[in-house]
């Protein structure tokens, strides 16, 4: 881009478009009060000392991301490099007005005059830069956490009561239900029948032994008509009790 103006008027008008009396009257009276004593304060809390070659021509550049760090930490360069990014000037225009002292300018001068390299021993401590994260997500053997998960299927035909159990549980319902008179009836009967004594079948032990048949827990065959059938040898015991009734 072609100014018009040289880049120290264009930088100093919108750095100063309204000087005050204070203020200076040029941008090299800007640079000799403010930009040059805080670019020698930077270098000497970088450097410790002005004891070597390197320290005494820092070669700043005004263009490099970490040198405009280390000295956008001072207002008055802070509000130079907002400058330069506002105007959008280029490494070129920005070269050809950094000529001033600890510049990457007055280094390259003092190579040609002196016919020598400075060498730049900043970061030379700092080994090369290995990536560790892929390590640390690569995980180790033996550090594995395993989970054993049971599954129980759930069955619809769980749900549902056995049937056998509830016929037992009615059975055992129905034998508390009938106890021990029914029993001792039983026993007189038989008792009396033994004697020549005609007895009737209990109602109760005669719906039993229809239940009992229609299950197919009883198979006998059909005995001839008497008036009361053999009574079971468990029911002669006056403490046993007898099967239930519907």
């Amino acid at each position: 881009m072609h100014r018009k103006h040289p880049i120290s008027v264009v930088v100093y008008n919108h750095l100063f478009p309204n000087p005050r009396p204070e203020d200076p009257t040029s941008f090299s009276a800007h640079l000799s009060k403010n930009l040059v004593g805080e670019v020698r304060i930077e270098t000497a809390t970088f450097y410790g000392s002005l004891d070597t070659v390197e320290a005494r021509y820092p070669g700043l550049n005004y263009s490099h991301p970490p040198h405009r760090k280390r000295l956008g930490r001072f207002p008055h360069h802070a509000r130079l490099f907002q400058a330069f990014d506002e105007l959008q000037l280029t490494e070129t225009e920005i070269a050809g007005l950094c000529r001033w002292e600890g510049t990457l300018w007055a280094r390259e001068r003092y190579e040609r005059d002196e016919g020598c390299k400075v060498e730049d021993t900043t970061g030379n401590e700092i080994g090369p830069w290995v990536d560790h994260r892929r390590q640390r997500q690569r995980p180790r053997q033996g550090d594995h956490i395993r989970v054993k998960t049971d599954i129980a299927n759930h069955r619809p035909d769980e749900e549902m009561p056995d049937s056998d159990a509830s016929d037992d549980c009615s059975d055992s319902e129905e034998l508390e239900s009938i106890g021990i008179p029914l029993n001792q009836r039983l026993i007189e009967a038989a008792a009396r029948r033994e004697q020549g004594v005609s007895v009737v079948m209990d109602p109760d032990y005669e719906k039993f032994l229809e239940r009992a048949q229609q299950r197919g827990e009883i198979h006998t065959p059909t005995p001839p008509p008497s008036p009361m059938p053999p009574i079971p040898s468990f029911l002669h015991h006056p403490g046993a009790q007898a099967p239930p009734s519907c």
